[in-house]
């Protein structure tokens, strides 16, 4: 999978990839530098490989990399950025965009569009302004994208577990069976009385329902080591694509984590015994994920 995150120069691109792919914090994206030309990323997520472009927004290396059209090929998701904080740029960025997608219909090829209405936030600029420049910025490009049947998002890199999402719907967003099964899950999380992350292997977050337990996508470190080494267990010692693994201590503490088709992982943390009607929804989700990972490994193949 390719996405393309495109934007004129400090529009907040390597930012959003750094806090949504690379568990960044808001504060430590301040130190970064313009993207020259473009960089190309990779990123793990439920098996698959995906291509992340961050194209540089300054003005040679767009005229530059524009004159090379080629470089835009294969692109599955495009992710325009705007500004909201500089409202001065909009027709400046509507033009970069409407060249853009001359280059997409001239290389016959019509990507998915998610908009970014980015920066919406108050990190040094005044509320009132800000709700003016969203209105101003709709006016501008939602006509553009008609045609491609786009999605838009009001995003902040200071609301990571939003943008996490965001990302996740955009990632799936290919695949809308699995679209379903995440949603459902979201809904089950919150009626087991037991604190549960479903992550894929790589520790992508796909949905949990316990604060503090990722930065953007990215699973905690901590809890990322446990299920990559009892995911090293599974291959190398029990040598089967799914495996259970339990812990627990004498405060009646326990820790459980199922492994699906080398994909999907579930850590269930219980305080003590659970009661019976959160077991069996607990049951569920667990047939609902052993399903969900047969449906990604069936996406794959196809």
């Amino acid at each position: 999978m390719k996405i393309s995150l495109v934007g004129l120069s400090g529009c907040g691109k390597t930012s959003l990839y750094s806090v949504a792919f690379a568990a960044k914090s808001p504060e430590d994206t301040k130190s970064l530098s313009p993207t020259i030309l473009y960089e190309t990323r990779r990123h793990p997520f439920l098996g698959l490989q995906v291509g992340i472009f961050d194209f540089g927004g300054q003005e040679q290396y767009r005229k530059e990399y524009m004159e090379k059209p080629e470089v835009f090929k294969g692109t599955d998701i495009l992710i325009p950025i705007v500004d909201l904080h500089d409202p001065e740029s909009f027709e400046k960025a509507k033009e970069y965009f409407e060249g853009l997608l001359d280059i997409y219909r001239k290389n016959n090829e019509k990507p998915k569009i998610f908009l970014f209405y980015h920066k919406y936030d108050t990190e040094d600029y005044q509320k009132e302004l800000l709700d003016t420049n969203v209105k101003k910025a709709r006016e501008i490009f939602e006509e553009m994208f008609k045609e491609y049947g786009f999605k838009s998002y009001l995003t902040s890199i200071y609301d990571q577990d939003k943008l996490a999402k965001i990302f996740r719907d955009i990632l799936i967003s290919s695949y809308e069976e699995l679209k379903g099964h995440v949603e459902k899950a979201e809904k089950q999380l919150e009626e087991i009385n037991a604190k549960i992350i479903i992550s894929d292997i790589s520790g992508n977050v796909i949905v949990h329902n316990v604060k503090g337990v990722s930065s953007g996508l990215t699973l905690r470190g901590d809890l990322r080591d446990f299920i990559n080494a009892c995911n090293t267990v599974r291959e190398n010692i029990f040598m089967s694509d799914s495996s259970t693994f339990k812990g627990f201590n004498e405060d009646g503490k326990e820790v459980e984590l199922h492994i699906f088709k080398y994909i999907i992982s579930v850590l269930i943390m219980k305080s003590g015994e659970i009661d019976m009607e959160s077991q069996d929804k607990l049951n569920t989700l667990l047939n609902d994920m052993k399903l969900f990972a047969d449906l990604i490994i069936s996406a794959h193949t196809e």
